[in-house]
């Protein structure tokens, strides 16, 4: 996942739009958004250029909370952003709005049949990175491939989270 999250990260860069770039990190306050998020900020740190601001993306503030205090996300630099994976496109065309990038890390996949997330960032033209370990979820979604070319938007689809 680290390595898509470079390649997006440069091709944003490429483009010019990692100035003040925000990140939204859905399923940051699990243990692979947290990590992800924590990788994010390490990696951002390192590069003067690269001004990244991660907000997490999550069900509840409590569950933002929580996170905080097992150390799960940062004390400080990042902001809640409730998101409803199952609350309709409107509500995630909401929370996504502003964002340069779309880290989906909130599992668990299994038993989802609809990538609507991935269907709001290609109708926003924001570019989509995911976790997805759902075989007939990363299949619907690389069904998708041709609206993201058409939209112009870089869309990773299971990014290499899988064991083995």
């Amino acid at each position: 996942a680290a390595s898509c999250l470079h390649v997006l990260l440069c091709l944003a860069r490429m483009l010019r739009v990692c100035s003040g770039l925000n990140v939204l990190v859905v399923g940051g306050s699990g243990r692979v958004g947290g990590s992800t998020l924590r990788w994010l900020q390490e990696y951002s740190s390192r590069d003067p250029n690269l001004d990244l601001k991660c907000n997490v993306g999550c069900r509840s503030q409590s569950s933002f909370d929580a996170a905080v205090r097992r150390g799960v996300i940062p004390k400080s630099g990042v902001d809640f952003v409730p998101v409803d994976l199952d609350g309709g496109d409107d509500k995630l065309i909401e929370a996504i709005d502003g964002c340069g990038l779309v880290v989906h890390t909130a599992g668990p996949f299994q038993g989802r049949k609809d990538p609507a997330l991935l269907r709001c960032c290609i109708a926003k033209g924001i570019p989509y990175v995911d976790v997805c370990d759902e075989y007939d979820l990363a299949v619907t979604s690389k069904q998708m491939m041709e609206d993201a070319k058409a939209a112009g938007v870089a869309a990773v689809v299971s990014s290499g989270i899988w064991p083995g």
